[in-house]
């Protein structure tokens, strides 16, 4: 349940300027909380990670770390940029340092890709707990090869790449589209760098 939850605010969070700004930070907020909640819960599978060690679990608990130290940029430069739950707590250098704000802006995107890559790494798990169950594994696969597809175009006209290297971008032809669009365009980036991380990772499996 609880990486269902941070799934769905993870991406309420991306749609920021869909949403008003309180409503921003509020989600901002919950969702460091789901992540503390979700590392601790999951301590002990880190902790595993480091044993035995592989190419494979080297990669994930590189991803894991990536993922955190982001997460925590994020929460970070979103304190200091508060206009509402932490205006009082900041300093006015801060809230107007650029480059915090350029972080802000670019780790989000980052974050998006370690997460499709941590859900790839971890595919079958998923597949065998939430959707092998209910019997409909035809409609989930054509449905996530479907997002995925619509997740590349989506990465294409949000100029993901620009933004991750933190280049000055005020509006992108995905930006202008409905709130509900540019969500599915977030979660099929997601599934797309999942799905990719998969068939790379099933592939090396089968070598060794």
């Amino acid at each position: 349940m609880s990486r269902w939850i941070l799934f769905a605010l993870f991406v309420a969070e991306m749609c920021f300027q869909f949403l008003p700004k309180i409503l921003h930070e509020i989600f901002g907020v919950a969702l460091t909380v789901a992540i503390i909640v979700h590392v601790v819960i999951t301590r002990r599978r880190f902790s595993a990670l480091t044993k035995k060690i592989s190419p494979r679990k080297i990669l994930a608990v590189t991803i894991n770390l990536a993922m955190t130290i982001c997460a925590a940029v994020i929460f970070f430069s979103g304190v200091c940029m508060s206009n509402y739950l932490f205006a009082d707590a900041v300093r006015f250098e801060l809230r107007r340092n650029m480059t915090i704000h350029q972080l802000h802006v670019a780790l989000p995107y980052l974050l998006m890709i370690l997460i499709g890559v941590h859900i790839g790494l971890h595919w079958r798990e998923i597949w065998q707990r939430y959707f092998k169950r209910f019997g409909a594994e035809n409609f989930f696969t054509a449905a996530g090869i479907i997002l995925s597809t619509f997740g590349a175009a989506g990465m294409f006209m949000n100029r993901v790449g620009d933004r991750i290297l933190m280049k000055h971008i005020f509006g992108t032809p995905a930006t202008e589209l409905p709130g509900i669009v540019f969500a599915l365009m977030i979660v099929g980036g997601m599934i797309f760098f999942a799905l990719m991380t998969f068939l790379i990772d099933k592939k090396f499996s089968a070598r060794s």
